[in-house]
């Protein structure tokens, strides 16, 4: 790793320590109740059917959904690149009695042997990294045979005026309606850091495919999220709602 690319992830990790604090009570970030947790199960149910698969949650903050997975029955790793957002989702498994292996690793270059997932699985990572094509390259890797890549991501900033506005105008809400910061939970990256991600704005699903197809992943699926984000809406404060009408989408491939 070059020593920019090291200063890069140094700034990334700090970002999202100082965002771990209150990253939960964020809509899309923690699970706000028995109808999106059930949403959620029936989305990776139709997905990955199987039980007892060994699964890793790259990036998996503060392990909100790899608390999910084991849940389902599956044996669970998860890695991250923020010690705080570690710290609080080995807390999380501990308060529940779940059996998760957090540690810290780098989402790029995950620190395990070749095939040894059934399950290589992400969520809202793929924007933060700065070469998120090799990612996809050693995510494969790290998958036995007819293991499945899941990608969960969607395009935040689309750089328009449609999405500035939007996003001015919820934020405004959100100050306005609940006296909360927006920003609050979430890494505020700055223009330098932006500029230094290919995706910062979000991950595009076109691109995503082709990701996922030059690596050789075969079987490619997209699947609707609409129960998903119906379940986070009803308990949604208007501002958030103005500001999620993006693309959002789940895609997965066999490898």
């Amino acid at each position: 790793m070059s020593s920019s690319e090291l200063q890069i992830k140094e700034m990334v990790a700090h970002k999202w320590d100082l965002a771990s604090e209150t990253f939960d009570t964020h809509v899309g970030h923690g699970i706000r109740s028995k109808k999106e947790r059930d949403a959620w199960k029936r989305t990776f149910l139709e997905v990955f059917p199987e039980k007892g698969l060994k699964i890793l949650d790259v990036g998996c903050g503060t392990g909100e959904l790899s608390l999910l997975f084991a849940e389902m029955g599956h044996e669970v790793s998860g890695i991250d690149i923020s010690r705080q957002m570690l710290k609080i989702a080995k807390a999380k498994a501990e308060a529940c009695g779940a059996d998760i292996n957090f540690g810290e690793g780098d989402a790029e270059n995950p620190p395990f042997d070749t095939s040894s997932f059934d399950i290589v699985f992400s969520r809202h990572l793929l924007w933060t990294l700065p070469d998120p094509k090799t990612a996809v390259e050693n995510w494969k890797r790290i998958l036995r045979k007819n293991g499945k890549i899941v990608i969960i991501d969607g395009v935040w900033d689309s750089k328009s005026l449609e999405s500035r506005v939007r996003r001015n105008a919820g934020a405004l809400l959100t100050l306005l309606l609940e006296r909360k910061d927006p920003r609050k939970g979430h890494a505020g990256y700055s223009d330098e850091l932006k500029s230094r991600l290919p995706h910062a704005g979000g991950a595009p699903l076109e691109k995503v495919k082709e990701y996922l197809s030059s690596t050789g992943f075969e079987k490619i699926q997209v699947f609707d999220l609409k129960e998903v984000r119906e379940a986070q809406k009803e308990n949604m404060p208007l501002g958030e709602r103005i500001v999620r009408s993006y693309q959002y989408y789940l895609i997965c491939g066999r490898k």
